[in-house]
Protein backbone atom coordinates (compact mmCIF):
# COMPACT_ATOMS: atom_id res chain seq x y z
CA UNK A 1 0.00 0.00 0.00
CA UNK A 2 2.46 2.67 1.09
CA UNK A 3 6.33 2.80 1.94
CA UNK A 4 6.50 4.79 5.11
CA UNK A 5 9.55 6.91 6.47
CA UNK A 6 8.80 6.70 10.26
CA UNK A 7 10.56 9.10 12.10
CA UNK A 8 10.39 11.42 16.05
CA UNK A 9 6.92 12.17 15.50
CA UNK A 10 4.46 8.81 15.08
CA UNK A 11 2.52 7.94 11.97
CA UNK A 12 -1.21 6.88 13.50
CA UNK A 13 -3.18 4.79 11.16
CA UNK A 14 -7.09 3.71 11.51
CA UNK A 15 -8.49 0.11 10.05
CA UNK A 16 -11.16 0.55 7.76
CA UNK A 17 -13.18 -1.71 4.84
CA UNK A 18 -10.27 -0.26 2.52
CA UNK A 19 -7.68 -0.84 5.01
CA UNK A 20 -5.61 1.43 6.78
CA UNK A 21 -5.63 5.53 6.33
CA UNK A 22 -3.47 7.69 7.68
CA UNK A 23 -4.70 10.03 10.63
CA UNK A 24 -3.42 13.84 11.07
CA UNK A 25 -3.39 12.75 14.92
CA UNK A 26 -4.68 9.83 17.42
CA UNK A 27 -6.92 12.85 18.24
CA UNK A 28 -9.28 11.89 15.08
CA UNK A 29 -9.58 8.86 15.60
CA UNK A 30 -12.27 10.10 18.17
CA UNK A 31 -15.89 8.74 17.83
CA UNK A 32 -15.17 7.85 14.16
CA UNK A 33 -16.36 4.57 14.92
CA UNK A 34 -19.67 3.05 16.32
CA UNK A 35 -18.90 0.77 19.69
CA UNK A 36 -19.58 -3.12 18.66
CA UNK A 37 -18.73 -6.15 20.44
CA UNK A 38 -15.15 -6.84 20.34
CA UNK A 39 -15.98 -10.31 17.93
CA UNK A 40 -17.93 -8.27 15.38
CA UNK A 41 -15.09 -5.22 15.20
CA UNK A 42 -12.05 -4.34 12.90
CA UNK A 43 -9.11 -4.24 15.25
CA UNK A 44 -5.81 -6.29 15.56
CA UNK A 45 -6.88 -9.53 16.80
CA UNK A 46 -3.05 -11.07 16.93
CA UNK A 47 0.32 -9.71 16.08
CA UNK A 48 3.86 -12.60 14.71
CA UNK A 49 7.19 -11.46 14.64
CA UNK A 50 9.19 -12.72 11.71
CA UNK A 51 12.97 -11.65 11.08
CA UNK A 52 12.58 -7.93 9.77
CA UNK A 53 8.83 -8.15 9.40
CA UNK A 54 5.97 -7.50 11.55
CA UNK A 55 2.36 -9.62 10.94
CA UNK A 56 -0.78 -8.91 11.87
CA UNK A 57 -4.25 -10.35 11.71
CA UNK A 58 -7.62 -8.09 11.54
CA UNK A 59 -10.61 -9.10 12.93
CA UNK A 60 -12.73 -8.82 9.92
CA UNK A 61 -10.26 -7.57 7.67
CA UNK A 62 -7.54 -9.68 6.56
CA UNK A 63 -4.05 -9.17 7.15
CA UNK A 64 -1.32 -6.42 7.49
CA UNK A 65 2.70 -6.82 7.19
CA UNK A 66 4.81 -4.18 8.01
CA UNK A 67 8.59 -5.22 6.75
CA UNK A 68 11.89 -3.86 6.07
CA UNK A 69 12.13 -1.34 2.39
CA UNK A 70 15.30 -1.54 0.88
CA UNK A 71 14.62 0.49 -2.07
CA UNK A 72 15.52 3.91 -2.87
CA UNK A 73 12.93 5.00 -0.62
CA UNK A 74 14.60 3.19 2.58
CA UNK A 75 12.00 3.03 5.38
CA UNK A 76 9.05 0.45 5.90
CA UNK A 77 7.08 -1.55 3.21
CA UNK A 78 3.29 -1.63 4.71
CA UNK A 79 1.21 -4.25 2.71
CA UNK A 80 -2.53 -5.01 3.11
CA UNK A 81 -4.24 -8.68 2.57
CA UNK A 82 -7.95 -7.64 2.26
CA UNK A 83 -10.28 -10.57 3.28
CA UNK A 84 -13.23 -8.80 1.95
CA UNK A 85 -16.82 -9.22 2.19
CA UNK A 86 -16.35 -13.21 2.89
CA UNK A 87 -14.09 -12.12 6.13
CA UNK A 88 -16.46 -9.11 7.21
CA UNK A 89 -18.73 -12.00 8.31
CA UNK A 90 -16.46 -14.29 10.46
CA UNK A 91 -13.49 -13.68 13.86
CA UNK A 92 -9.83 -14.63 14.07
CA UNK A 93 -9.91 -17.40 16.62
CA UNK A 94 -6.49 -17.78 16.31
CA UNK A 95 -2.57 -16.88 14.74
CA UNK A 96 0.29 -18.86 13.83
CA UNK A 97 2.62 -20.10 11.93
CA UNK A 98 1.93 -23.71 9.90
CA UNK A 99 4.90 -24.65 7.75
CA UNK A 100 6.39 -21.15 7.87
CA UNK A 101 3.07 -19.64 6.66
CA UNK A 102 1.11 -17.24 9.41
CA UNK A 103 -2.23 -18.99 9.45
CA UNK A 104 -5.75 -17.54 10.98
CA UNK A 105 -8.00 -19.58 11.96
CA UNK A 106 -11.48 -17.83 11.28
CA UNK A 107 -15.04 -19.13 13.27
CA UNK A 108 -18.55 -17.73 13.13
CA UNK A 109 -19.36 -16.05 16.25
CA UNK A 110 -22.95 -15.53 17.06
CA UNK A 111 -23.64 -14.17 20.86
CA UNK A 112 -23.84 -10.94 19.87
CA UNK A 113 -25.09 -10.88 16.11
CA UNK A 114 -27.46 -13.66 14.44
CA UNK A 115 -26.67 -12.97 10.78
CA UNK A 116 -27.57 -16.26 9.61
CA UNK A 117 -24.04 -16.41 7.89
CA UNK A 118 -22.64 -19.88 7.14
CA UNK A 119 -19.56 -21.82 8.79
CA UNK A 120 -16.37 -20.44 7.24
CA UNK A 121 -14.90 -22.57 4.62
CA UNK A 122 -12.27 -22.29 3.99
CA UNK A 123 -11.57 -21.85 7.79
CA UNK A 124 -8.31 -21.79 7.99
CA UNK A 125 -6.41 -18.51 5.56
CA UNK A 126 -2.86 -17.07 4.73
CA UNK A 127 -1.03 -14.41 2.04
CA UNK A 128 1.40 -14.84 -0.22
CA UNK A 129 3.37 -11.81 -1.50
CA UNK A 130 2.10 -12.74 -5.52
CA UNK A 131 -0.79 -11.56 -4.43
CA UNK A 132 -3.26 -8.97 -2.43
CA UNK A 133 -5.55 -11.15 -1.30
CA UNK A 134 -5.93 -13.99 1.10
CA UNK A 135 -5.31 -17.46 0.21
CA UNK A 136 -7.25 -20.61 1.64
CA UNK A 137 -4.48 -22.90 3.55
CA UNK A 138 -4.95 -27.08 5.18
CA UNK A 139 -4.84 -27.76 8.35
CA UNK A 140 -5.32 -31.34 8.43
CA UNK A 141 -6.17 -31.69 11.88
CA UNK A 142 -9.02 -29.17 11.33
CA UNK A 143 -10.63 -31.20 8.39
CA UNK A 144 -12.29 -34.54 10.23
CA UNK A 145 -14.73 -31.80 11.43
CA UNK A 146 -15.52 -30.19 7.97
CA UNK A 147 -17.69 -27.31 8.10
CA UNK A 148 -20.04 -28.76 6.11
CA UNK A 149 -21.32 -30.91 8.96
CA UNK A 150 -21.52 -28.17 11.34
CA UNK A 151 -18.16 -28.06 12.81
CA UNK A 152 -16.63 -24.62 13.52
CA UNK A 153 -13.38 -24.64 15.38
CA UNK A 154 -12.72 -21.01 17.45
CA UNK A 155 -9.75 -21.63 19.14
CA UNK A 156 -5.95 -23.34 18.59
CA UNK A 157 -3.10 -22.38 19.93
CA UNK A 158 0.16 -24.55 20.85
CA UNK A 159 0.79 -24.88 24.56
CA UNK A 160 4.09 -25.28 26.79
CA UNK A 161 4.25 -28.49 26.69
CA UNK A 162 5.16 -28.33 22.65
CA UNK A 163 1.45 -29.74 21.86
CA UNK A 164 -1.14 -28.10 19.12
CA UNK A 165 -4.42 -27.58 21.43
CA UNK A 166 -7.84 -26.78 19.71
CA UNK A 167 -11.59 -26.87 20.13
CA UNK A 168 -14.11 -27.42 17.67
CA UNK A 169 -17.90 -27.65 18.22
CA UNK A 170 -21.16 -28.58 16.62
CA UNK A 171 -24.11 -26.27 17.23
CA UNK A 172 -27.11 -27.54 15.03
CA UNK A 173 -28.09 -30.69 14.33
CA UNK A 174 -29.16 -33.84 16.44
CA UNK A 175 -26.56 -34.71 18.83
CA UNK A 176 -24.56 -30.48 19.62
CA UNK A 177 -21.00 -31.29 21.23
CA UNK A 178 -18.35 -29.66 21.85
CA UNK A 179 -14.39 -31.60 21.56
CA UNK A 180 -11.09 -30.27 22.55
CA UNK A 181 -8.58 -31.75 21.51
CA UNK A 182 -4.47 -31.96 21.12
CA UNK A 183 -1.69 -33.08 18.66
CA UNK A 184 1.98 -33.10 18.00
CA UNK A 185 1.81 -32.25 14.85
CA UNK A 186 -1.03 -30.17 13.22
CA UNK A 187 -0.36 -32.01 9.86
CA UNK A 188 -2.13 -35.22 12.17
CA UNK A 189 -5.34 -35.79 13.84
CA UNK A 190 -5.78 -34.93 17.67
CA UNK A 191 -6.57 -36.98 20.38
CA UNK A 192 -9.39 -36.06 22.86
CA UNK A 193 -8.80 -34.43 26.12
CA UNK A 194 -10.73 -32.75 28.99
CA UNK A 195 -11.64 -29.49 29.68
CA UNK A 196 -9.47 -28.88 32.42
CA UNK A 197 -6.51 -30.33 30.35
CA UNK A 198 -7.47 -27.36 27.63
CA UNK A 199 -7.97 -24.96 29.80
CA UNK A 200 -4.69 -25.27 31.75
CA UNK A 201 -2.86 -25.45 28.43
CA UNK A 202 -3.15 -22.24 28.09
CA UNK A 203 -2.11 -20.76 31.33
CA UNK A 204 0.98 -18.77 31.39
CA UNK A 205 4.22 -20.09 31.55
CA UNK A 206 7.21 -19.32 34.11
CA UNK A 207 9.28 -17.00 34.03
CA UNK A 208 11.97 -19.57 33.88
CA UNK A 209 11.13 -20.78 30.97
CA UNK A 210 11.29 -17.22 28.77
CA UNK A 211 14.92 -16.80 27.39
CA UNK A 212 17.48 -15.00 30.24
CA UNK A 213 17.08 -11.28 28.74
CA UNK A 214 13.40 -11.26 28.62
CA UNK A 215 13.33 -12.91 31.95
CA UNK A 216 15.06 -10.19 33.27
CA UNK A 217 13.11 -7.64 31.92
CA UNK A 218 10.10 -9.22 32.71
CA UNK A 219 11.16 -9.48 36.26
CA UNK A 220 11.83 -5.69 36.58
CA UNK A 221 8.69 -4.90 34.81
CA UNK A 222 6.50 -6.88 37.02
CA UNK A 223 8.12 -5.69 40.18
CA UNK A 224 7.50 -1.97 39.21
CA UNK A 225 4.20 -1.96 37.35
CA UNK A 226 2.35 -4.65 39.53
CA UNK A 227 1.64 -6.83 36.65
CA UNK A 228 1.89 -10.60 37.07
CA UNK A 229 1.36 -11.21 33.53
CA UNK A 230 3.00 -10.90 29.47
CA UNK A 231 2.30 -11.66 26.27
CA UNK A 232 5.33 -11.94 24.35
CA UNK A 233 6.03 -11.93 20.50
CA UNK A 234 9.47 -12.54 18.51
CA UNK A 235 10.82 -14.20 15.91
CA UNK A 236 12.39 -17.27 18.07
CA UNK A 237 8.28 -17.76 18.75
CA UNK A 238 5.55 -20.16 16.39
CA UNK A 239 3.48 -17.58 18.55
CA UNK A 240 2.56 -15.35 20.62
CA UNK A 241 3.69 -16.71 24.30
CA UNK A 242 1.98 -15.72 27.44
CA UNK A 243 4.58 -15.68 31.10
CA UNK A 244 2.96 -15.27 34.44
CA UNK A 245 4.44 -15.66 38.06
CA UNK A 246 1.02 -16.60 40.22
CA UNK A 247 -2.44 -15.95 39.52
CA UNK A 248 -1.37 -13.94 35.92
CA UNK A 249 -4.78 -12.16 37.28
CA UNK A 250 -3.05 -8.38 36.27
CA UNK A 251 -3.39 -6.40 33.33
CA UNK A 252 -1.57 -8.34 31.13
CA UNK A 253 2.28 -6.54 29.58
CA UNK A 254 2.52 -5.89 26.05
CA UNK A 255 6.29 -7.35 25.03
CA UNK A 256 8.67 -7.37 22.10
CA UNK A 257 11.62 -9.99 22.42
CA UNK A 258 14.19 -9.84 19.76
CA UNK A 259 17.36 -12.20 20.70
CA UNK A 260 20.59 -11.08 18.25
CA UNK A 261 24.18 -11.11 20.02
CA UNK A 262 24.89 -7.51 21.41
CA UNK A 263 21.57 -6.45 19.60
CA UNK A 264 19.54 -8.34 21.64
CA UNK A 265 16.52 -5.96 23.01
CA UNK A 266 13.80 -6.53 24.69
CA UNK A 267 10.55 -4.00 25.40
CA UNK A 268 7.72 -4.49 27.69
CA UNK A 269 4.76 -1.60 28.03
CA UNK A 270 1.38 -1.70 29.89
CA UNK A 271 -1.56 -0.97 27.48
CA UNK A 272 -1.55 2.49 28.82
CA UNK A 273 1.66 2.73 27.33
CA UNK A 274 4.67 3.08 30.03
CA UNK A 275 6.93 0.54 30.79
CA UNK A 276 11.13 -0.49 30.27
CA UNK A 277 13.20 -2.10 27.65
CA UNK A 278 16.46 -4.01 28.25
CA UNK A 279 19.69 -4.04 26.31
CA UNK A 280 22.72 -6.87 26.05
CA UNK A 281 24.29 -5.53 28.98
CA UNK A 282 22.46 -2.90 30.61
CA UNK A 283 19.21 -3.20 33.10
CA UNK A 284 15.92 -2.59 32.43
CA UNK A 285 14.83 1.52 31.53
CA UNK A 286 12.23 3.30 31.57
CA UNK A 287 9.98 3.88 28.45
CA UNK A 288 6.61 5.35 27.04
CA UNK A 289 4.67 5.41 23.93
CA UNK A 290 2.83 8.27 23.43
CA UNK A 291 0.20 9.01 25.49
CA UNK A 292 -3.14 8.04 23.78
CA UNK A 293 -7.19 10.17 24.38
CA UNK A 294 -8.98 8.45 27.18
CA UNK A 295 -10.71 5.04 26.80
CA UNK A 296 -8.04 3.99 24.05
CA UNK A 297 -5.47 1.56 25.00
CA UNK A 298 -2.16 -0.34 23.32
CA UNK A 299 -2.84 -3.68 22.58
CA UNK A 300 0.63 -5.06 20.82
CA UNK A 301 3.70 -4.16 19.84
CA UNK A 302 6.51 -4.93 17.74
CA UNK A 303 10.16 -3.59 16.53
CA UNK A 304 11.33 -3.35 12.83
CA UNK A 305 14.87 -2.26 13.31
CA UNK A 306 14.69 0.97 15.02
CA UNK A 307 11.45 1.56 14.08
CA UNK A 308 8.40 0.63 16.37
CA UNK A 309 4.87 -0.63 15.72
CA UNK A 310 1.70 -0.70 18.53
CA UNK A 311 -1.63 -1.04 18.38
CA UNK A 312 -4.06 0.66 19.17
CA UNK A 313 -8.30 0.58 19.81
CA UNK A 314 -10.97 2.46 21.65
CA UNK A 315 -12.76 0.26 24.16
CA UNK A 316 -15.63 0.64 26.50
CA UNK A 317 -16.45 -2.88 28.54
CA UNK A 318 -16.36 -5.69 25.77
CA UNK A 319 -16.81 -3.08 22.92
CA UNK A 320 -14.98 -1.77 20.67
CA UNK A 321 -15.31 1.39 18.69
CA UNK A 322 -12.20 2.81 16.66
CA UNK A 323 -8.65 0.64 15.65
CA UNK A 324 -5.34 1.30 14.15
CA UNK A 325 -1.57 1.16 14.81
CA UNK A 326 0.98 4.20 14.89
CA UNK A 327 4.85 3.50 13.71
CA UNK A 328 7.83 5.75 14.77
CA UNK A 329 11.20 5.39 15.46
CA UNK A 330 12.26 4.61 18.63
CA UNK A 331 14.55 6.87 20.88
CA UNK A 332 15.72 4.84 24.09
CA UNK A 333 15.92 7.62 25.73
CA UNK A 334 12.50 8.60 25.51
CA UNK A 335 11.32 8.36 28.68
CA UNK A 336 8.00 10.77 28.53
Amino acid sequence: MAILQPGEYPLWFQLTDEGPVLLESIEYARFSAPFIPWPLAPHFRFALAKEDEILMAINRGGFLKLATWRGEAAGLGMYYFSGGAFWRQYTVGAFFFYDDKPAALLYLDDRFLDAGSPLPHPRTWTFRMESSVPHPLIIPALELFPADDGWDADSLHLGADGYWYYRVSKRTGQNPSVLMLRTADLAQHGEEISPGVFQNSALGEPLSAAPPPLMNLLSAAFASTGSDSALVISADFSQPRYFSENSGAGTALLVYYRADGEKTFALAILPTGSGFYITAGSGPEPFSLPPLPGGYVYTWIGMIEDSLFASWEEQEEYNIGAAGFMVFKMLVNNTN
